[in-house]
């Protein structure tokens, strides 16, 4: 039986080291099946891609909508 679990943060206005501080927080507690859910300003996908590029336990996906960007980034293994 897989208990994951969905994080949701709001990131609007922090800057990329001080989000990718925040993410990093939650990023380590995640086990597979994990969720988290951000909203931040529109050019943190590109922060995200960086941070991620080589991590190839977590699959990210950036949506632009509206005036801000969704991210989901779920831990695969």
């Amino acid at each position: 039986m897989n208990l994951s679990q969905t994080f949701n943060l709001d990131l609007r206005g922090k800057d990329c080291n001080e989000y990718i501080v925040e993410i990093s927080k939650i990023l380590v507690t995640m086990k597979p099946g994990d969720v988290l859910k951000i909203v931040a300003d529109q050019d943190r996908i590109l922060c995200t891609h960086q941070l991620l590029k080589n991590a190839p336990r977590y699959l990210f996906k950036g949506d632009i909508v509206e005036d801000h960007a969704e991210i989901t980034i779920r831990r695969l293994r």
